[in-house]
């Protein structure tokens, strides 16, 4: 009761209106893809039902560390609640990808029992906007309350849901006689790597590299031999992941002597993200955005690293051969640093560890290929953020391996419950799919035993049940006995081959269509947002002819008519050429380069090298535009595409390396262009924009910012400047995440690309116009807030809920905004008054007076090198106007030249002219005067003597 009591008199620290859907609990055999089929069910068990327990219905989930209680909406009693329990026993969030506004979470019963029981609890939030910030602050308080738990154990479900990431540079794999090895195994192997490239040369690398391309013409796709011997060596990982069955007899042979060895190509990206996971190591490309290779732990029997070569590791697995015997093979990788290989070992040894205790555990899961729950496992994760009519012909595969009466029955009551949308057909077909598949699951008998391989659905040896072999499908079509053609075995062999070929070909054309259909779908994923203002049809028929491929080379377009062009509109499907066009301008307008260019060094290269930067690029992954549909999931095209660019980045300014808020940045770009035009578009805005100086680790430009937004605050604004002083509210409180982010991080995607639009020909002073615009029309509600947390709340999270005639309001007031004199002001004085405080402070001796001396002269250098860069400009431009005037003082005195001639000439025909009139007689100057008048009397005479 005094617990009660206690409980009931804490302070709540938030309270969110939710509409609560319901819970369900899970199956231990639920995994990570299944989960937002199972938010789906209870979101339509909720919509569909009437008045019930399971009816949706209004709750205020409140925050009481260390508690998460959900209590009903109309309710005046603090002591009723539906439901409470600790932060703590929250393992997992679910945000649907569909509908941004359904949220759940996983909560267990009891957190240091992994083998306990766990429900999914599923709500509805009034604007999606709220979700993340509910989510946030659910962490939080979870973080907090384990913080304060007397026994902190990490929980093995968490740990697996977050699991761990490194990249490694791929160095090859050698094969082994037995899982046992010396610890010199991997300096051995890096030995013989070595060698063998020694031995190969340049000519055999080429050779093989052309023999390699000439099967992969032959067969359509790049493979690997299991067995590989030094005459047919690859360079990349196995694109295909065979499942063995066990450990096989082999002659006994020491660890030590590896034979086939297998390096990796020098000349391919073998950069790979290492990823360990609960039951399972992976290797993720972030090149090609596929799983490369994957290995339970059942099958590793050792991981090792180097003795003499410290900053490599490696691990042995089971490999299966061609003759179906399994072998041992050893991968060796590099990491960046000696103490990264030290965290890998100890992540593994603790992923080691806790899978041990999962199997050792008295209820352990027990699973095997042929599992119902499983193949359910497999679908879900193929269909994992597939567009819905893709998704919908995965499902459709799939029901075509059931039974013909199990497919009767669900399509029976599918077509009863009347799906409206493809996407809601796919929900209603995983309910009764899942329902189906742990009903098979309670009679179903694990296929235990080596030769359970030839039973399992992945073997290559066994194909699926309820499918046909290729070979059957390639058999022409019996003719009926009466009507048989006796056809010669020449005749079978040709239309066998004629079949293939065309079975090719088909195969080709469907590859073709569906990467097509792939590309489109990412395309319209990728601007999936509302854009800002419509573009008039004018100002898009500019674009296009702009953008066009024969004028973009010869584009002449002054700053003036870009900047009008762009303050009109942009078309959301060219943005991305929009910004390479303008960014192109700026730099053949930009005689003089910048004083810091960054290295030639291309993308691609930068690609294959291993950053320092990986932990915390990694970690910023998941929060970078975490709804959005490219981004959301968890190491996906668009987090490796991310993760690559900001790699490259990182590996290219050392000075800066990686910093929060470049993720945002960098987001965006990739929303609008490929990987290489976002990294050539990073550039520009860092380099050529001096964006990078807000990012060097001093973040002296950001103080300097800050000051000026200030300024210009207690110059336009002066009411509101005083009240945010009084409420001692600075800009560092609100505006920073606005300067590093480019108002990506909390405001609509519409509205930030708008605001790369104009910053791409105007400059980073866009980002104050917009700070100031946004604070300018929200005065009157931050005058009211009467209170430091107040103002910030206000600040932090419903300015950014623009609505649509806010934001062009917005647009259209920085588009018709100049405060590029004003910002040079404040920033010439906030360098003085820094230089004003150093002189106030008296220094003890002469050290330090030398210091202060030393710092003074270097920024009246810098600033000297600034005056210098634009006195340089200025002559230049001089120079060239001179040179024009010069033309043109030529050109004139060369036209006086030719007039005075052509005057000279025209005064002596005229004197010549005279002379020759004053030698003919009076009477035939007359005849010649009358013929010039009467031209036509001597044509008639002409004529009449030629008549006979």
């Amino acid at each position: 009761m005094e617990d009660d009591k206690g409980k009931s008199a804490w302070k709540p620290d938030h309270k969110y209106a939710l509409w609560y859907l319901g819970c369900a609990p899970l199956d231990r055999r639920t995994t990570l893809p299944m989960l937002p089929w199972l938010v789906a069910e209870v979101r339509r068990r909720a919509e569909t039902s009437g008045a019930g327990p399971v009816q949706a219905r209004p709750v205020e989930l409140t925050l009481v560390p260390p508690v998460v209680r959900c209590v009903p909406a109309d309710s005046r009693n603090a002591s009723v609640f539906i439901f409470e329990h600790r932060a703590q026993c929250i393992t997992r969030f679910v945000h649907s990808s569909h509908d941004h506004a359904h949220f759940a979470y996983l909560i267990r019963s009891q957190p240091d029992n992994p083998e306990s029981e766990t429900a999914c609890h599923v709500f509805r939030a009034c604007e999606p906007s709220q979700v993340p910030e509910i989510i946030s602050s659910v962490r939080q308080l979870s973080k907090a309350a384990l913080k304060e738990d007397a026994k902190p154990k990490q929980d093995t479900e968490e740990a697996f849901y977050n699991s761990q990431k490194f990249e490694v540079l791929y160095c090859g794999k050698v094969m082994v006689a037995h899982k046992k090895a010396p610890s010199t195994l991997i300096d051995d192997c890096m030995d013989k790597f070595r060698h063998h490239e020694v031995e190969l040369g340049p000519g055999d690398v080429a050779a093989r590299e052309e023999d390699e391309g000439n099967e992969e013409k032959a067969t359509g796709e790049k493979g690997l031999s299991s067995s590989p011997s030094l005459s047919s060596l690859r360079g990349a990982l196995p694109d295909c992941i065979l499942e063995d069955s066990g450990p096989e007899e082999q002659p006994e042979r020491h660890a030590s002597a590896p034979s086939h060895v297998q390096p990796s190509d020098a000349e391919k990206n073998r950069t790979m993200l290492f990823q360990v996971g609960r039951f399972e190591v992976n290797l993720i490309s972030p090149e090609s955005k596929t799983v490369v290779l994957e290995r339970n732990f059942k099958d590793i029997s050792s991981c090792l690293q180097g003795i003499k070569q410290t900053d490599h590791f490696g691990f042995i697995c089971r490999d299966p051969g061609e003759s179906g015997l399994s072998q041992y093979v050893c991968y060796v990788f590099q990491c960046a640093s000696e103490s990264l290989v030290d965290e890998v070992m100890l992540t593994l040894k603790q992923a080691f560890s806790t899978a041990a205790v999962l199997q050792s555990a008295k209820t352990q899961v027990k699973l095997c290929e042929a599992c119902p729950m499983h193949d359910l496992h497999k679908l879900c994760e193929r269909i994992e953020g597939l567009y819905p009519p893709k998704a919908k012909l995965a499902i459709q595969r799939y029901l075509s391996q059931l039974t013909d009466n199990e497919q009767a029955d669900i399509f029976e009551r599918i077509h009863k419950m009347k799906p409206a949308t493809d996407q809601e057909e796919n929900e209603l077909v995983i309910i009764h799919l899942r329902q189906l598949c742990e009903a098979k699951q309670k009679t179903h008998l694990h296929i235990d035993g080596p030769d359970a391989r030839e039973l399992l659905p992945l073997s290559p040896r066994a194909a699926p049940s309820g499918q046909e072999s290729s070979t059957s499908q390639l058999l022409p079509e019996r003719t009926p006995s009466g009507t048989r053609e006796h056809r010669s075995p020449a005749e079978y062999r040709d239309l066998w081959r004629e079949t293939i070929h065309q079975q090719i070909l088909l195969l080709r054309v469907e590859k073709e269509k569906q990467h097509e259909e792939d590309d489109l779908h990412v395309q319209k994923m990728k601007l999936d947002y509302e854009e800002v203002g419509p573009c008039p049809e004018d100002v898009l028929a500019l674009w296009e002819k702009k953008l066009s491929a024969l004028s973009r080379s010869k584009v002449q377009w002054s700053t003036e008519e870009a900047q009008n062009a762009v303050s009109v509109g942009v078309p959301k499907s060219r943005r991305g050429e929009v910004w390479q066009l303008v960014s192109q301008l700026h730099r053949l307008r930009q005689r003089i380069p910048c004083r810091t260019q960054p290295t030639d060094t291309p993308y691609q290269d930068l690609l294959k090298q291993l950053t320092a930067q990986q932990h915390a690029i990694l970690v910023d992954l998941g929060r970078t535009f975490p709804t959005h549909p490219y981004f959301s999931a968890q190491l996906g095209a668009g987090q490796l595409s991310l993760y690559n660019l900001l790699k490259a980045y990182s590996l290219l300014d050392p000075e800066v390396g990686y910093c929060q808020g470049i993720s945002f940045v960098a987001g965006v770009l990739l929303l609008h262009m490929g990987e290489d035009q976002a990294f050539d578009m990073l550039k520009f805005l860092m380099y050529d924009l001096g964006l990078r100086r807000q990012y060097l680790p001093d973040m002296a430009s950001l103080q300097v910012q800050m000051y000026q937004l200030s300024r210009l605050l207690h110059d336009y604004r002066w009411e509101l400047y005083s009240h945010l002083e009084r409420q001692e509210v600075s800009p560092s409180l609100y505006a920073a995440p606005w300067f590093l982010t480019l108002f990506a991080s909390q405001f609509p995607l519409g509205f930030v690309a708008r605001i790369f639009d104009i910053l791409f020909v105007k400059g980073t002073e866009v980002v104050f116009k917009v700070a100031l615009c946004l604070l300018s029309s929200h005065e009157q509600e931050i005058m009211e807030c009467d209170s430091f947390e107040t103002v910030v709340e206000y600040l932090k999270s419903t300015i950014p809920n623009l609505t649509q005639a806010q934001m062009e309001h917005t647009i259209s007031q920085v588009t018709e905004m100049d405060i590029s004199k004003q910002l040079h002001t404040y920033e010439v004085e906030y360098h003085v008054l820094q230089d004003e405080l150093l002189e106030t402070v008296r220094l003890p001796d002469d050290a330090d007076r030398l210091d202060r001396l030393e710092r003074t002269n270097s920024q009246l250098r810098k600033q000297n090198l600034d005056l210098l860069e634009k006195l340089q400009a200025a002559r230049v431009k001089v120079q060239s106007l001179e040179a024009n005037v010069e033309n043109f003082l030529s050109r004139e005195t060369k036209m006086k030249h030719a007039i005075r001639s052509l005057e000279q000439e025209k005064a002596s025909y005229q004197r010549t002219l005279e002379r020759l009139r004053g030698c003919l007689p009076p009477g035939a100057l007359l005849d010649v005067e009358l013929a010039e008048i009467r031209p036509g009397s001597s044509s008639k005479l002409k004529a009449a003597h030629k008549r006979p």
